[in-house]
């Protein structure tokens, strides 16, 4: 569709094609930094184990053009699947929300069209940073579960962070300064931070290479025990799909925590340095069949020796929910850095 504005207005916004492709990824790049290579780019849709399903109907973006036909603004739209009481919902997950300057008046423009698209059941964005959460708020609810504008971490490399954290505080000759400290850092968890429980005997700690048969039949359970829960499609074709990148590039570790040869939980690490230059992983995922059982803590135990082994600085995890499964914090807790990460509308009556 495309919304012609005036004749006077300096701009039109329409739905996106792949064919915008380039003058989206630079506008994202001008904006972000960084974007994918154009093939990750377009598998973000053509790859998704929903096209073939939407692909003829679903905007994969829209963009404002001005008059030259130059891409001033643009907002990502990707679909992903919900399970609830045994139906399926289509979300429209937001991303990478950027105009230029010179045209900012016109940003809630797309923010309204991708809120009022018409073939969402729901939308949850997870990537809403501090300038977004305002427009976001008018017309979506914080997701209630959880204190998702809070993280915590474990150091892993004391000398590393702290040098990176004296240069983030503007503090003078921090590679002077870095070792004192980080030996001050380290002296403090040895004296005070708690430790994490021991591990289950019975569990066998794994890691995978990428995602298998294991992981589909794991989630088949999962929808079988959880029908009253609103869970994410974690199937076998949608894993693969969504850390396709990071799993090439070699950015992504999976734990597994099996029982009698058996898939029981598992969970996903990503390689995410922060601006900085603090190199850490982050946890995005855990997964359990066992909600009476704390199967997390084998895996994080191995994930952070596979940190300090590595030499990166620090192994980060949200707080809320995720936190209070483990019931252990090695380090303070601090604030992440947008204050609302997950954004929940639903756009029609729940079921």
């Amino acid at each position: 569709m495309t919304t012609e504005r005036p004749t006077t207005a300096p701009l039109i916004l329409r739905v996106a094609n792949l064919e915008d492709a380039a003058q989206i990824r630079r506008l994202e790049e001008a904006h972000f930094g960084v974007t994918e290579l154009l093939d990750d780019w377009r598998g973000l849709w053509l790859k998704n184990p929903l096209w073939p399903r939407l692909g003829g109907r679903w905007p994969i973006a829209w963009v404002l053009e001005d008059r030259d036909g130059r891409v001033v603004g643009s907002l990502r739209n990707i679909p992903t699947l919900y399970h609830f009481r045994g139906r399926e919902l289509i979300n429209a997950a937001g991303r990478a929300w950027a105009v230029d300057a010179a045209f900012r008046g016109y940003a809630l423009w797309l923010l309204d069209e991708y809120y009022n698209q018409a073939d969402a059941d729901m939308f949850v964005n997870n990537t809403i940073d501090r300038l977004a959460e305002a427009p976001h708020h008018c017309y979506a609810s914080r997701i209630p579960l959880g204190q998702w504008n809070m993280a915590s971490y474990f150091i892993t490399g004391y000398r590393g962070f702290a040098k990176k954290a004296l240069q983030r505080l503007g503090v003078p000759l921090p590679g002077l300064f870095g070792p004192p400290a980080s030996a001050s850092l380290w002296l403090r968890d040895k004296l005070s931070a708690k430790r994490l429980p021991p591990a289950q005997r019975d569990i066998a700690y794994e890691t995978a290479q990428n995602f298998d048969a294991r992981f589909e039949e794991f989630w088949q359970k999962q929808l079988e025990q959880s029908p009253d829960k609103l869970l994410a499609a974690r199937d076998l074709k949608t894993l693969t799909w969504h850390y396709a990148v990071p799993l090439r590039t070699g950015r992504l570790w999976i734990y597994t925590a099996l029982r009698h040869g058996k898939l029981r939980a598992y969970c996903v690490f990503k390689r995410q340095d922060t601006d900085d230059g603090i190199l850490r992983m982050l946890l995005v995922d855990y997964q359990t069949l066992e909600n009476d059982s704390d199967l997390l803590v084998g895996m994080l135990a191995q994930a952070i020796q596979r940190c300090a082994k590595e030499k990166l600085h620090a192994l980060e995890l949200l707080a809320g929910v995720l936190a209070a499964t483990i019931g252990v914090m090695q380090q303070r807790i601090g604030p992440a850095a947008s204050p609302d990460r997950h954004l929940l509308k639903k756009k029609k009556s729940g079921p």
